[in-house]
């Protein structure tokens, strides 16, 4: 059974890009003042090996809501990965208007890809039924540039531009019979993020490259981002990639719906909460041209499970194909024992809580959209995790199990 490590370099991937920020646990910033932090990492994954490095965040960096961060690390295989993005910008102050931009480039000497090489697979490589064996092992090298601008509509909570603050106790919300105000609306926006992802496979000799335009609706009443005990949020996502001579032009769609429930405090849990998920996800263009000729997009683009958020014991897009389906559940608690505050060097961070997890999911991939196909012969993974709430990044340890793999995701945010 292979063991994976999903590098931390993704702790900080979506650090801003969530959109209640009124969620957010930040103290308020005196003018001209920032907060910073820097640590060094270490890591070990399948692709890399042995690797050393560090991350920085700086919060407050022209702007008191905006965040910056910066990851960088070089292994003992002589891969390394940078990481560099900015978020939370408002164009002029009290605009509806922010953005974020992010940029990651990595080189990976050692990545196992489920792709089909000269001699295709039978089933297709990635596909349903095909065989963890079916996979490529080598250089890969990444590049992805993505800026994102988002509009903040004047409904519901977002009647006012400026965000709200949660009622806050030891750094969890205050349980709803005892706030002062009760959260009224929920915030809607729209995204509109131009996209630059570029693949180099070593041992097919390959390179994908995929480049548009991403319009996102949301809709978010989640109480408290770091960990909602109340709400729900929903989101839509279209891509498209216009292609060119030498690449396909594909629309993907993604939608995915998340709600949460409150199940209150007891002797050794300050919180505890059930969060349940559903999500879907088609490339109607997959079958283009005069004569029905395929036209998928590369195996990143395409509709995927695996890897930080939908069936984690697999790794990133173990599955990929036309259309997914996937139906996801935790259970949640923050204990009452609460030791960190008394650990040298860890007690110099902004600390206030951890949390305990347990969670389940299932889903399949299929060549075409069919619903009823979608749901026979799920797949499955299964796992407990371990958040984080750090200087205002929900660090994330998922150890995943799955039929024929397993392994720990490092990740940054709730999976859903």
């Amino acid at each position: 059974m292979r063991r994976f490590i999903h590098s931390v370099l993704l702790m900080a991937l979506s650090c801003g890009t969530a959109l209640a920020q009124e969620d957010l646990e930040v103290a308020e910033p005196q003018a001209g003042r920032t907060r910073n932090a820097a640590v060094p990492i270490a890591f070990s994954t399948s692709s890399m090996g042995l690797s050393v490095g560090a991350a920085a965040s700086l919060q407050g960096i022209g702007q008191p809501q905006a965040q910056v961060v910066a990851i960088g690390a070089y292994s003992e295989n002589q891969s390394y990965v940078t990481y560099l993005a900015g978020y939370n910008y408002q164009l002029v102050s009290g605009s509806r208007f922010f953005f974020d931009i992010e940029g990651f480039v990595g080189r990976f000497k050692e990545s196992t890809l489920h792709l089909d090489g000269d001699m295709p697979f039978s089933p297709p490589a990635g596909s349903h039924d095909s065989a963890f064996e079916d996979a490529v092992v080598g250089l890969q090298n990444q590049w992805d540039v993505r800026g994102t601008v988002r509009y903040l509509l004047p409904l519901g909570a977002g009647r006012e531009p400026t965000p709200r603050r949660p009622e806050l106790r030891e750094g969890l919300p205050v349980p709803k019979a005892e706030r002062q105000q009760q959260r009224q609306g929920a915030y809607t926006a729209l995204e509109l993020s131009p996209f630059y992802e570029k693949r180099y496979v070593g041992p097919l000799d390959r390179t994908e490259l995929s480049q548009g335009l991403t319009l996102t609706l949301e809709h978010d009443a989640r109480n408290f981002l770091p960990s909602p005990t109340d709400g729900y949020r929903f989101s839509l996502e279209v891509d498209r990639d216009w292609g060119s001579e030498d690449r396909v032009a594909y629309t993907r769609w993604q939608a995915q719906y998340r709600h949460y429930f409150d199940l209150g405090q007891s002797d050794w849990s300050k919180q505890q909460s059930v969060a349940l998920t559903a999500y879907l996800s088609d490339v109607p263009t997959w079958e283009g041209g005069s004569e029905g000729d395929l036209a998928a997009p590369p195996w990143f683009a395409q509709s995927t499970l695996g890897g930080w958020y939908r069936l984690r014991g697999y790794s990133s897009a173990r599955y990929h194909d036309r259309s997914a389906i996937y139906y996801g559940a935790e259970y949640r608690t923050v204990p009452t024992w609460q030791p960190q505050g008394g650990i040298p060097f860890i007690n110099r961070y902004r600390f206030p809580w951890y949390e305990v997890a347990l969670f389940g999911g299932v889903g399949r991939v299929n060549h075409e959209f069919d619903l009823p196909e979608l749901h026979r012969d799920l797949q499955w993974s299964a796992g407990v995790g371990l958040r984080l709430w750090v200087e205002n990044v929900l660090v994330r340890l998922d150890l995943a199990f799955a039929q024929d793999d397993s392994g720990l995701v490092v990740a940054v945010n709730q999976p859903f």
